[in-house]
C-alpha cells in the first residue's frame, strides 16, 4: 500500500502545498491554474482515503467522510489572506476524471466515487485566494462542505 505521500501528484512549478489545504502560488497565476491544482490536490486526498478503506462502497457513504477528511488533512485553514472567493461548485465529474487518470490502479466505479459522503451528495469546493503582501505571493486555501 502507497503513503499518502507518495500519491501527491506533480503540483505545476512554483506551487508549494503548506498545510493541508494551503497552498501558495506565484503572485502572476491564473484561476484555472489554480483550480486545477487545487481539484487535483483534493483528488489526491480521496485517493488516499480509499486506499485506507477495506470497502469504499460500504464504508464511505456517510457524513462522515467529512470527518475522516478534516481528520487525516485539515484542509479547513482559517484565518490566512485568501479571502477572495474564486471557485464554489460540485467538482464530482472533474474529480472522478482526475482520480482514473492519476490513480488507474483505484477500481472505483463514478457511482460509488460519487456517493463518498453520503447520498450520492459530493462535496461542494470552495476556493479562495489571496495575495500575501510579506511574502509576495498568492495563498489559497480551500474547504469542503454541503
Amino acid at each position: 500500500m502507497k503513503r499518502f505521500s507518495e500519491l501527491i501528484f506533480e503540483a505545476p512549478e512554483g506551487v508549494n502545498h503548506i498545510v493541508g489545504g494551503l497552498l501558495k502560488f506565484p503572485t502572476d497565476v491564473n484561476d484555472e491554474v489554480i483550480i486545477d491544482t487545487v481539484l487535483r490536490d483534493f483528488t489526491t486526498k480521496l485517493a488516499s482515503i480509499i486506499r485506507d478503506t477495506y470497502n469504499p462502497s460500504v464504508t464511505l457513504t456517510s457524513l462522515y467522510t467529512y470527518d475522516l477528511f478534516a481528520q487525516k488533512f485539515g484542509v479547513d485553514n482559517q484565518g490566512d489572506v485568501s479571502n477572495e472567493e474564486i471557485y464554489s461548485e460540485i467538482p464530482s465529474k472533474e474529480c472522478y476524471s482526475f482520480f482514473t487518470e492519476m490513480f488507474p490502479d483505484l477500481k472505483i466505479d463514478e457511482e460509488t466515487f460519487d456517493r463518498m459522503f453520503d447520498g450520492g451528495e459530493f462535496p461542494i469546493v470552495k476556493i479562495w485566494k489571496g495575495y500575501h503582501q510579506g511574502r509576495n505571493e498568492t495563498h489559497v486555501t480551500y474547504s469542503i462542505t454541503r
